[in-house]
C-alpha cells in the first residue's frame, strides 16, 4: 500500500483519535499558561526561548498571534483563561502530512544524515524512535554526537549528559531521563558535528533540541505544544515551515496513531 493510501485512507479516524485523546482539539493546556510563556518568551528567558534569537525584537502580542496563527483560537481573548486550550485539528493532520511527506522525500533521495532529540523523553521518545528506526532502515545515517558525554552541569551543579536511545538524544542525570526546554544540548551536538547546514541533512526534535537547529539554518520538523512560542513564532517569521502543534507529553501509547500518519501507516 502507498504512503499517501495509507494515510488518506485512515484520515478520518486519525482526526477522531487526535480529538478523542485530547491531542488535539480541546487541550489540557491553559490560555494563561499559554499567554504566560509567550510573556516570558519575549523577556528572553532561556527556558521559552528554545535557542531562538526571534524573542529580541518580538512583542507579546506578536507571540500570541503566531500560536493563534499555528493553532487557532485565541488565547489572549477567552474568557476562561485556566480552562482548556485549543488546537485546530486540521493544523494537527496538516503538519503530520508534511512530516510525512519530508520524511518519504529524503528516503527517496537516498536518506540522509538525521539527528533526532527530544526534551520530552516520557512522552516522545517512542515516536522519534520508532522514526529513527524508520530512517535507518531506509538508508539515513542517524547521527549520535557526544553520546554518553557531560554536557554542563546546572545551576546546583548537577552533571547533565547526553545519552542516545534508539537513535534519539535525550538529557539524563546519569540515571534519570530528564524534561529540558533548554538549546545548549542540540547546540553542543551541533557544534561537535561541525556547526550547521553540511553536517546534518534533517534535525527532528521539540523545544529548544528543535529552536538550536532552526536558529543554525537546519530543516527541522519539530512539535510543540499550544504553550510552547517560540517555534510558531520562528513559523511565523519564516523560518521554518515544519511545526507540528500537539499536545507534547501525553501517554506515548496515545501517539501511536500519529506515529503510524508520520511513517504512512495503516492502522
Amino acid at each position: 500500500m502507498s504512503t499517501g493510501t495509507a494515510v488518506a485512507g485512515d484520515l478520518d479516524g486519525l482526526r477522531e483519535h487526535v480529538v478523542g485523546a485530547r491531542l488535539a482539539g480541546s487541550v489540557a493546556t491553559s490560555p494563561r499558561s499559554t499567554v504566560g510563556n509567550c510573556v516570558r518568551l519575549v523577556e528572553g528567558r532561556e527556558r521559552y526561548t528554545f535557542g531562538l534569537s526571534d524573542h529580541r525584537t518580538a512583542t507579546v502580542r506578536e507571540a500570541v498571534d503566531a500560536v493563534r496563527a499555528l493553532c487557532g483560537g485565541d488565547p489572549g481573548g477567552t474568557d476562561d483563561p485556566d480552562g482548556d486550550g485549543w488546537i485546530d485539528p486540521e493544523a494537527t493532520l496538516a503538519a503530520i502530512a508534511l512530516h510525512r511527506d519530508r520524511l518519504a522525500g529524503l528516503v527517496a533521495a537516498g536518506g540522509g544524515r538525521v539527528l533526532l532529540a527530544t526534551g520530552h523523553p516520557t512522552g516522545l521518545l517512542p515516536h522519534y524512535a520508532a522514526l529513527a528506526r524508520r530512517l535507518q532502515a531506509s538508508g539515513s545515517t542517524l547521527l549520535a554526537p557526544l553520546d554518553d558525554r557531560f554536557v554542563h552541569s546546572d545551576e546546583h551543579g548537577r552533571s547533565r549528559r547526553l545519552r542516545f536511545l534508539d537513535g534519539v538524544a535525550c538529557v539524563t542525570d546519569g540515571g534519570a531521563l530528564l524534561h529540558s526546554h533548554r538549546s545548549r544540548y542540540m547546540e553542543a551536538m551541533l557544534d561537535e558535528l561541525g556547526g550547521g547546514p553540511g553536517d546534518v541533512d534533517l534535525v527532528v526534535g521539540d523545544h529548544g533540541m528543535a529552536g538550536a537547529a532552526i536558529e543554525r539554518g537546519l530543516h527541522t520538523l519539530s512539535i510543540a505544544d499550544v504553550n510552547d512560542p517560540a517555534l510558531p513564532l520562528a513559523q511565523a517569521r519564516g523560518r521554518t515551515d515544519a511545526v507540528l502543534p500537539i499536545d507534547d507529553n501525553l501517554a506515548p501509547r496515545l501517539f501511536i496513531p500519529v506515529t503510524a500518519g508520520v511513517l504512512g501507516l495503516a492502522e
